[in-house]
């Protein structure tokens, strides 16, 4: 089965969501890129398909992706 993976990520001072061949917005903190990005994830999932998000800390780790469907 497929699965979607979205990606929090620090870009210079700002946070952006990113994906296969995808990047969306640019938010002030992480909180508010990882809040849009669930809802993003909101949208896929209802179409079935299971969601993975990882997210990238303030030391520019990327920590194992949490299925969120």
């Amino acid at each position: 089965m497929a699965e979607v993976h979205y990606g929090v990520v620090r870009v210079g001072t700002t946070w952006s969501i990113i994906g296969d061949q995808l990047r969306v917005g640019t938010y002030a903190t992480r909180d508010q890129a990882e809040s849009a990005a669930r809802r993003l994830a909101e949208q896929t999932t209802g179409v079935g398909l299971p969601v993975r998000m990882h997210l990238q800390d303030d030391m520019g780790q990327l920590h194992r992706p949490t299925l969120l469907s």
